[in-house]
């Protein structure tokens, strides 16, 4: 199973290098579930890290709906993190209706070709779920991260089953939100190839960035490895 471990800091990126995870996705402000990542540290990571990059493209955290200028920021800050040595783009919208635009999802594509493209959990509030995963497909994202339209992924997982099993080998449903080393063997026995937390502890200060709790981490891994 591949781990990715969403990293707002140089010390969240070298704990999930060292305990084996196999990709970062990279943000900042995680207290408001991400936002894109500031150049310098988007650079310092590439410099002193080898484990792959997926840089969250997020502009502001109030919602998911972009006026043109926003949508014109999106496309800068994709131009310039792929300059970097990264491996995927993290991104996503909603218009709305609670959808998706397809002419912009394959605008996106064809920026970041060569790159893994996730969609994010703007996905989460979609009202037509399986339209926007055929949408998604036929775009040619890579992946798409969701806690199956529910709180935390565990609740999520039977909508995250049934979109997997839409899906097939076009794309790869990732399960995240509430992820942790008490139910990861759920997402391990349903099938899922990837995971995605934070694997912050649950007793950190409500108004404390979250870092990587290793213990987690390392039980996260120890037990995925076990399957």
């Amino acid at each position: 199973m591949n781990i990715e471990v969403c990293c707002n800091s140089l010390y969240s990126i070298r704990t999930a290098e060292e305990l084996g995870a196999s990709r970062v996705e990279l943000c900042q402000n995680l207290l408001e579930d991400g936002i894109t990542p500031d150049l310098e540290l988007l650079k310092e990571a590439c410099q002193k890290f080898q484990i792959p990059i997926h840089v969250l493209i997020r502009p502001k955290i109030e919602n998911f709906f972009y006026s043109a200028s926003e949508l014109k920021r999106i496309e800068e800050s994709i131009h310039k993190a792929i300059q970097f040595p990264i491996a995927g783009i993290v991104v996503g919208h909603l218009n709305r209706k609670n959808g998706v635009d397809p002419a912009l999802l394959r605008h996106w594509r064809a920026l970041t070709r060569g790159l893994d493209l996730t969609f994010h959990r703007a996905f989460d509030r979609v009202v037509k779920p399986f339209n926007v995963l055929e949408q998604l497909i036929e775009a040619g994202f890579n992946r798409l991260l969701s806690s199956g339209q529910q709180g935390n992924a565990e609740t999520g997982i039977l909508l995250l089953q049934h979109l997997q099993k839409v899906a097939g080998n076009s794309l790869e449903i990732m399960p995240g939100g509430g992820v942790n080393d008490k139910n990861v063997s759920l997402f391990i026995d349903a099938g899922f190839k990837s995971i995605h937390l934070s694997a912050k502890s649950s007793n950190n200060p409500a108004y404390l960035e979250p870092v990587i709790n290793p213990t987690i981490l390392k039980n996260v891994i120890r037990l995925s490895s076990k399957k």
